[in-house]
């Protein structure tokens, strides 16, 4: 999914030594600024969770490939469903919510 090139580089800072897990710690980097980078995800949303944890406050200490975000305002969540389609599907492609 990701060139190669692109691989080494973020190895160079990454402290995973397979590329398949660079390249989904990558993914899950970009993942986050997409969505916190949409002035109404970051009103609407919160990440927590083990990756949350060592991505803004501890070294990482285990590899993670997910990520967990809640809704922080009671409420319907689907225009949070469709700006979070809207965000990552160009680039991760279109699937079924």
């Amino acid at each position: 999914m990701i060139p190669q090139d692109f691989i080494s580089e973020w190895k160079k800072a990454a402290t995973w030594t397979q590329n398949d897990h660079v390249e989904q710690d990558l993914i899950v980097c970009r993942a986050l600024v997409e969505i916190f980078s949409h002035p109404d995800l970051a009103d609407n949303l919160a990440f927590r969770g083990g990756t949350a944890l060592f991505k803004l406050h501890l070294p990482p200490v285990r590899y993670s490939e997910d990520i967990d975000l809640v809704q922080v305002h009671p409420g319907p969540i689907g225009a949070v469903m469709s700006a979070l389609q809207e965000k990552l599907n160009p680039w991760l492609g279109k699937t079924p919510i």
